[in-house]
């Protein structure tokens, strides 16, 4: 404000972090760089509550899977942390991280800043070497983690009878099997350069923390890239080959990052909410008609896509407060939708293949002389034959979808017809 001749007037000095004028401008900021502030308070938020989410999974593997297992005797104290790794190190890690990031946010609105324009989280990762360690010892072992649990399944019979009853009525567990809890700490590490990605969008280029957040992506994504040359040669004498040969046929890490991101801006779900249970290559075909068996199998012509499968969680508000205090989570959550998407590459670049199947309106069929195949069938749309030459990778992807579908939906058999329908309100 400037006094002249006893007379005041107003001088526009122009927003003070992009330089730009408005008219009869009198705040501080702009209304473009005020919705880009929104914005990034938005993310910081996101990338608070998706810490804590991936905290409250990290306890759920400790006190769902591995006590249990540990009291019941059914592995040895040797298996168990060959499979559940460096468990109690990412759970420590995670919970000062949070604490940094409640902290960073805590003292942001006490001084008044609400839109957490202070709160620089570029530094809270830079400053966090012990979080991204804790990751990188887990994702190298990982995959011989994965081996090791399936030889353990095959071998013992009441190992797998606890996994398949913990998985069907324990619905802390949210039908999740216990290989994709042990994939939390890969997705969450994965996750990390998206969101500081989309933070730096939204950083005013005079933030002190802009070069941060560019320099924390970037070291982000070398370690990941660090981690998958290390996993090409982990492993003992007796796995190192299977492991190896699992390997290569594996989605890499940024791979999933790109094909995570399409999958989830495609389908327009609330990031916070969704959860990616399983991605598989595999090759799809459409169906021009509802009849296919292996010979058919030859003369149809597929591509090779990512398929994606991907749930959405609500909160169960109908809980009371005293329910809350007897439970894991703040609020229980359950799968209110899952969907199939497919992604192909093309040129370097992630595009969707067609429309997502929405497994609600879906049916899923298996024909038992055909065993590397199955048809997913979207009743308002078309149908497709899936496929894969590594079995063992199609069946898990199936058997995945087949037990997200128990929440959507009810399985039967009908005559004349292919055994192991899924279909919603026809039985």
């Amino acid at each position: 404000m400037v006094l002249c001749n006893q007379q005041e007037y107003v001088v526009n000095t122009g927003c003070k972090e992009c330089g730009n004028y408005e008219n009869n401008n009198r705040t501080k900021i702009c209304s473009k760089c005020e919705k880009k502030s929104i914005e990034r308070k938005e993310i910081i938020q996101e990338i608070k509550d998706t810490e804590e989410s991936y905290g409250r999974d990290l306890a759920i593997l400790k006190e769902h899977f591995f006590k249990p297992m540990k009291s019941a005797g059914l592995l040895s104290l040797e298996h168990l942390e060959g499979i559940f790794l460096n468990l109690e190190e990412l759970i420590h890690v995670n919970t000062q991280f949070v604490k940094k990031l409640q902290g960073a946010v805590d003292i942001a609105v006490k001084k008044g800043d609400e839109n957490l324009r202070t709160v620089s989280i570029g530094n809270l990762f830079l400053d966090s070497s012990s979080l991204i360690l804790a990751f990188e010892n887990y994702c190298v072992n990982q995959g011989q983690a994965a081996v090791l649990l399936e030889q353990l399944e095959r071998e013992k019979e009441l190992l797998r009878i606890f996994l398949k009853v913990s998985q069907d009525e324990n619905p802390i567990l949210r039908r999740m099997p216990l290989t994709s809890f042990l994939m939390v700490p890969v997705q969450r590490i994965m996750r990390y350069p998206l969101l500081l990605e989309r933070l730096y969008k939204f950083t005013s280029g005079d933030h002190t923390d802009k070069s941060a957040l560019m320099e924390a992506k970037l070291k982000i994504e070398d370690i990941l890239d660090h981690i998958n040359s290390k996993t090409k040669h982990s492993g003992t004498v007796k796995l190192k080959r299977k492991i190896s040969e699992n390997m290569s046929q594996r989605i890499s890490i940024t791979e999933k990052i790109e094909v995570n991101k399409v999958a989830i801006d495609f389908l327009g779900w609330n990031r916070k909410e969704v959860c990616d249970i399983i991605i598989s290559r595999l090759q799809v075909a459409p169906l021009s008609d509802q009849t296919w068996a292996a010979k058919r199998l030859k003369t149809m012509k597929f591509s090779t896509v990512h398929c994606v499968l991907l749930t959405l969680g609500q909160s169960d508000t109908d809980i009371t407060d005293n329910e809350e205090d007897n439970l894991l989570f703040a609020r229980k959550s359950k799968v209110i939708q899952a969907a199939v998407v497919l992604i192909k590459e093309k040129n370097g670049k992630y595009q969707t293949f067609r429309e997502p199947f929405i497994l609600n309106r879906c049916v899923v069929s298996i024909d038992p002389d055909v065993e590397n195949a199955f048809e997913l069938s979207d009743l308002s749309r078309d149908s497709y034959v899936f496929k894969g030459d590594d079995l063992k990778e199609l069946k898990s992807f199936l058997q995945t979808v087949k037990q997200q579908t128990l929440n959507l939906a009810s399985w039967r058999k009908r005559r004349n017809a292919l055994p192991n329908i899924m279909i919603k309100h026809m039985v």
